[in-house]
């Protein structure tokens, strides 16, 4: 079984939270938890609702370095085609109006296949500290 990860951006302060936080079903946030028999409890009021924090979720799969890749990040595809990880639904047009529908993990490629393989794709950086990656 596959366990979700998360890592947390923070809109305000513009920098990635290092904690580990728990996220409710109401879309708060908490630093401090503690878990018991009937799940976990926060102790604290929430430290921002979830329209305050970005959430990006593991794809499972890692960079050609090793690096756990999460969706957000820029990858470099075979050394030269920057594109952002997703997950969503994707829509291809391809020859002749033929539509591909993708929908879980992909690579928003504008307008290209979706690539998942990831063994020669490369992290060079997120939308959210790096936002000049994939502009224009």
């Amino acid at each position: 079984m596959v366990v979700p990860k998360f890592r947390f951006w923070y809109r305000e302060k513009g920098c990635f939270v290092d904690d580990s936080l728990y996220l409710d079903s109401l879309g708060n946030v908490y630093r401090d938890v503690t878990v018991d028999f009937f799940g976990p409890k926060a102790i604290e009021n929430p430290i921002r609702p979830l329209e305050y924090i970005e959430v990006m979720q593991s794809t499972g799969l890692f960079d050609k370095n090793g690096k756990e890749i999460f969706e957000g990040d820029v990858v470099l595809e075979n050394g030269w085609r920057k594109v952002a990880v997703s997950f969503g639904t994707q829509e291809i047009e391809e020859n002749f109006g033929d539509k591909r529908i993708f929908q879980g993990f992909n690579l928003y490629l504008g307008g290209g296949y979706p690539e998942a393989v990831m063994s020669k794709h490369e992290i060079i950086g997120n939308i959210y500290e790096n936002p000049e990656l994939v502009e224009g």
